[in-house]
């Protein structure tokens, strides 16, 4: 199916960046799902094959959906089943080439997170943060119900993405509870990614060669900080150099414990709260934009193939938002040219419906992220800690 001239520029952006990942009839079906997405604001396959048949006239419903169809299914299952099936996998660095090609900022803040479709579906997925929203750029499926780690998809999902951030100033991943491991930290170290992965208050480090403590008492109540480098888990050979954040800010019932590889003076006390921001981002892709929670899909293959279009249409919106948003600057260091009344994310839907209707030009595509939070908060009185292990050097962002 052809698409109108005024959505060449998606076209032309699958085109340029999953040339080696996709067919030439694979990028236009993805480009076709990613139109309907949007337009039906929905990627419910009715929704998608309403949106394209009747709104755009690409062609009799039943063809619509039948060239919809073939792209999610697995080889086996395809009309032709000599075609070669889409794997989302080969897409990941494709995606995140996407994104930086878009991007305009040295440093690079990422969340790793699990969503869930009621007990039938988990997804593991990495997000590039940006503007209180998250990208998905590579994810793991699962079957709900099943049992088993998720570190070796994990680290698979890393060694997929990580080869394009090279060339960037400084890359940090936040994570919460309960996804941090030593091993997770060689790799990161091994990326030369920075990690800000939040661990149990109970967890044990070393401040001394003798002082062993929970890490989560060594601040006296909100308001208060501590920070410095320490030895991270009580069994010797899991053990790990890291500096350590524990920050108790107002408002919250308990601190922060996060691990980090930054120098303890250069390390942002609030830059785990990006984190948050992934939240924001898996209800962009359920009840808020694409509304994934009313899949009725269980395979995990196709599930993951159809995320593919979730990810592209997230980019493909939020990017034309920045593009419009009067609250994004020319640049990150600039301030803002106005106040923000609609998330970035809202703002590029409605934009390209009316590129739809022909009353609105498509604006050049753009990400300008926003200014980290302030290393040294006022709110907080901080007390760093100093022992003999010399700080890592790392390049800090602007």
């Amino acid at each position: 199916m052809r698409l109108p001239d005024s959505f060449s520029p998606l076209t032309e952006a699958v085109s340029t960046h999953f040339a080696e990942a996709l067919s030439v009839g694979q990028q236009r079906s993805l480009s076709a799902w990613v139109v309907g997405t949007v337009l039906a604001g929905s990627s419910c396959l009715s929704m998608v094959v309403a949106a394209l048949s009747i709104s755009l006239n690409a062609g009799r419903p039943d063809r619509v959906r039948q060239a919809l169809k073939e792209w999610l299914c697995n080889g086996d299952e395809r009309s032709s089943p000599g075609r070669v099936q889409v794997d989302p996998s080969r897409c990941f660095a494709p995606l995140l080439r996407f994104v930086l090609a878009l991007w305009r900022c040295p440093t690079l803040a990422l969340a790793l997170d699990a969503t869930t479709h009621t007990d039938q579906l988990t997804a593991l997925v990495l997000s590039v943060l940006y503007r209180g929203r998250a990208i998905p750029v590579a994810w793991y499926i699962a079957p709900g119900n099943v049992k088993g780690g998720l570190l070796a998809p994990m680290l698979a999902l890393l060694d997929r993405v990580a080869p394009e951030t090279q060339q960037l100033r400084l890359v940090t991943l936040a994570a919460d509870r309960g996804l941090w491991s030593p091993a997770l930290a060689d790799r990161l170290r091994q990326w030369h990614w920075q990690p800000l992965m939040r661990v149990q208050n109970d967890t044990q480090i070393w401040v001394g060669k003798n002082r062993r403590v929970a890490a989560g008492t060594l601040v006296a109540g909100p308001g208060h900080a501590w920070v410095g480098r320490a030895r991270v888990h009580k069994h010797p050979q899991a053990q790990r150099w890291h500096t350590v954040l524990v920050v108790w800010t107002a408002g919250h019932k308990e601190p922060w414990v996060i691990v980090t590889d930054l120098p303890p003076r250069s390390a942002g006390l609030l830059w785990y709260g990006l984190r948050m921001w992934i939240e924001c981002g898996f209800r962009d892709l359920k009840r808020m934009g694409w509304q994934w929670e009313r899949t009725r899909r269980r395979d995990p293959e196709r599930v993951s193939r159809h995320w593919l279009v979730l990810a592209v249409a997230t980019i493909w919106t939020l990017a034309t938002g920045s593009a419009i948003d009067p609250a994004v600057p020319a640049a990150p260091e600039k301030p803002a040219r106005a106040r923000r009344r609609l998330s970035v994310f809202r703002l590029g839907c409605f934009h390209l419906l009316g590129i739809l209707i022909g009353t609105t030009p498509h604006p050049p595509l753009v990400l300008i992220p926003e200014p980290w939070p302030a290393h040294n908060p006022e709110s907080l009185e901080i007390e760093y800690w100093t022992n003999q292990e010399p700080e890592p050097v790392v390049n800090l962002p602007l």
